[in-house]
């Protein structure tokens, strides 16, 4: 390489950095942002275990001895016991409601086998759609029925007139049971794939609708649309109307081979599945336009679409769970919108989850289209004003 091309790539490096010096908001992304989702993500899993897991109890003994169970998983920093069932179909209820992730089931015989020397069952019953709930759940159970179980029968035969170093070799644990609901095979496919799904339609929608406008803006063609008298709202829902149909088509065309090529289960109501996409879709393009409205050119409506994208599988609560993050991940997770739809589109399909459990988070999309979509209106409106008749 000769010195006149070294002096080029020199000439045009400092021309680069004197650019990069001067574009506040290039600087922001390329040294900031890095910071910022390494800080994030740090957060997310600052707790580094799931605590808190809320549990119903459905004591079919009510004895001290069961109550003692119920003590012991209460006391817990893995369980929060959120209220006591009295039928097997009311547990299934507040499972399949979200009022609870695990259930703990104690038999009808319980103190008697105990006291009879006999392994007792205790069943400990999961919500298997998030496998990190179930793997917590499995070995905070072994490990609570493991040390309940030894002191128990330790005691029983010291009462017996056994010395306590020859009861402790011969304790007879209790038994522990765990049934995982809703995906009992620990699929990793039937956990993840959905959400994946979820995420890679979000990013293509965002992005794509994000430069709609400010393609418009940098190709200098609005004086054109003013001119032939086309209004602001009719630009914007113009713009809108078809990316959602396409994104919609796309989605629904990529679950049917999901659940027919990768044999996912589907066991929920198809008309809320499809209310659930619309609300989601028409919140991110709502989003996307008003960004692509209030930026000044397509590199910066992407580079704001990604913020928003990157981060937001992880955040979403999908692996995560939601309760266990700390309250600045979870304000994050709030003001994200594939919050309200990963989770969701993965219990209809594996738990059948309905309307009464997703009424809140279908607000809650429905609630940034009425606020986004407007606003996007409102300011195109005022920008698209300045175009007079004569360009």
């Amino acid at each position: 390489m000769n010195r006149g091309i070294l002096s080029q790539i020199a000439y045009i490096a400092r021309r680069e950095w004197v650019y990069m010096r001067g574009n506040r908001r290039l600087m922001i992304i390329l040294v900031g942002v890095p910071f910022l989702y390494i800080t994030l993500f740090g957060i997310l899993y600052s707790r580094h275990v799931i605590t808190e897991i809320p549990t119903v109890v459905y004591d079919q003994n009510n004895t001290g001895m069961s109550r003692e169970v119920i003590q012991a998983f209460g006391d817990s920093q893995k369980f929060h016991l959120v209220g006591y069932v009295h039928s097997e179909a009311e547990l299934r209820q507040v499972l399949e409601t979200r009022g609870a992730v695990a259930a703990l089931v104690i038999p009808p015989d319980f103190q008697q086998q105990v006291k009879s020397g006999r392994a007792s069952p205790l069943l400990v019953i999961v919500n298997g759609t998030n496998m990190l709930y179930s793997n917590a759940v499995l070995a905070a159970a072994s490990e609570i029925t493991g040390t309940l179980s030894t002191g128990v029968s330790v005691a029983r035969m010291e009462g017996q007139g056994m010395l306590p170093s020859r009861a402790l070799d011969t304790a007879l644990p209790l038994s522990l049971h765990l049934r995982v609901w809703y995906n009992p095979t620990f699929n990793y496919t039937n956990f993840l794939l959905l959400g994946l799904v979820a995420t890679a339609l979000q990013q293509i929608a965002l992005l794509y609708v994000a430069v709609a406008v400010s393609r418009e803006k940098e190709a200098g063609t609005l004086g054109e649309l003013k001119r032939a008298g086309i209004s602001a709202p009719a630009v914007v829902l113009g713009k809108v109307i078809p990316y959602l149909a396409v994104n919609l088509a796309t989605l629904n065309g990529v679950l049917l081979m999901v659940f027919t090529l990768f044999q996912i289960p589907f066991r929920g109501n198809l008309p809320l599945l499809g209310l659930l996409e619309l609300l989601f879709f028409a919140g991110i393009h709502a989003l996307g336009i008003f960004l692509s409205v209030v930026c000044r050119s397509e590199l910066e409506a992407t580079q704001l679409a990604m913020l928003v994208a990157v981060p937001s599988f992880l955040f979403s609560g999908y692996t995560w769970p939601v309760e266990a993050m700390p309250p600045v991940a979870r304000a994050v997770s709030a003001a994200l919108p594939l919050t309200y739809f990963a989770g969701n589109l993965r219990d209809i399909a594996l738990m059948g989850a309905g309307l009464p459990v997703l009424a809140r988070d279908l607000a809650v999309l429905a609630g940034l289209s009425i606020v986004f979509l407007p606003m996007s209106i409102f300011f195109f409106g005022r920008e698209y004003a300045k175009y007079g008749e004569a360009g």
